[in-house]
């Protein structure tokens, strides 16, 4: 039977083997190293405690008296996969098992009579490196959901946000921009800036930013500055435009912030025209 009192412990180490011998000792050596174990005998009841109880590694022997080990290696690694599995077999070599070992993934292979150093070194390797993928895991969850808030607000952002790298090509372009300049995202990945200003600006552009990556002088870097974008079909418009920069790397990053003004300039000049009048 199963040793419940320590089926909630991700570190548990489940044992899947039917020859008491076998069991005993293992359980004897790894309790004294300080793991908790469970106990199968047989593949049926080896698949419902990796499925409903957590364990961080397995050791399965490949001789049981219900099904093929190999099979349950190959249906516990579907279940839960990345849990770490150590493959027990009187079998003088691997010729028998190294096909499917592989195409399964095992975590390792190791010889009956067991070799009680062999198994603690194994086992603390197999703890670890469960230990290590499921921070990973957290880590790339972690990271997905930062990056879907930052796409929840970057593309409901009612102002256009583009950001560059440090050669000024566009590496992303939100809905509002696209809405403002007529161009979408697509189109817009890898292309240069100054696609989007009139002519009279490129070459300020281009000089600013040939002295950013010699000097790492920024004139505008930080502030607001009143420019005028160009859409696509060539219309000329005004807008306001906040440049921010960041580096998380060799080079750095950069951010702008564009809002179009030509309905406030609109209505200042109608107000212009209603008390001149």
């Amino acid at each position: 039977m199963p040793n419940t009192s320590s089926l909630t412990s991700s570190s548990t180490v489940l044992l899947v083997d039917d020859e008491p011998d076998i069991v005993l000792a293992l359980q004897d050596l790894l309790e004294a190293d300080g793991h908790q174990i469970d106990v199968a005998s047989t593949g049926v009841t080896a698949l419902e405690l990796v499925k409903n109880h957590p364990h961080g590694v397995v050791i399965l022997d490949v001789k049981l008296p219900d099904m093929d080990g190999l099979l349950v290696l190959e249906m516990m690694t579907k279940a839960v996969p990345g849990l770490p599995i150590i493959i027990l077999s009187s079998y003088t070599t691997l010729d028998s098992v190294t096909g499917p070992l592989e195409e399964l993934g095992a975590f390792a292979y190791l010889h009956k009579p067991i070799n009680r150093s062999e198994i603690r070194t194994t086992v603390r390797q197999a703890l670890k490196a469960h230990s290590l993928a499921k921070k990973m895991e957290r880590a790339r969850q972690a990271l997905m959901e930062s990056e879907f808030r930052f796409q929840a607000v970057f593309q409901t952002a009612t102002d256009a946000i583009v950001l560059a790298d440090h050669t000024g090509r566009i590496m992303s372009w939100n809905k509002a921009a696209e809405s403002m300049f007529g161009y979408t995202a697509e189109e817009m990945f890898g292309k240069p800036l100054t696609l989007i200003m009139p002519a009279r600006y490129r070459e300020a552009h281009t000089e600013g930013m040939k002295r950013l990556q010699a000097t790492g002088e920024a004139r505008v870097m930080g502030k607001t500055i009143a420019l005028h974008g160009l859409r696509k079909n060539g219309q000329e418009f005004p807008i306001e435009l906040s440049l921010n920069s960041w580096t998380t790397g060799e080079h750095p990053s950069y951010s702008g912030f564009i809002r179009d003004i030509s309905v406030r300039e609109t209505k200042a000049e109608n107000v212009f025209q209603v008390q001149t009048n």
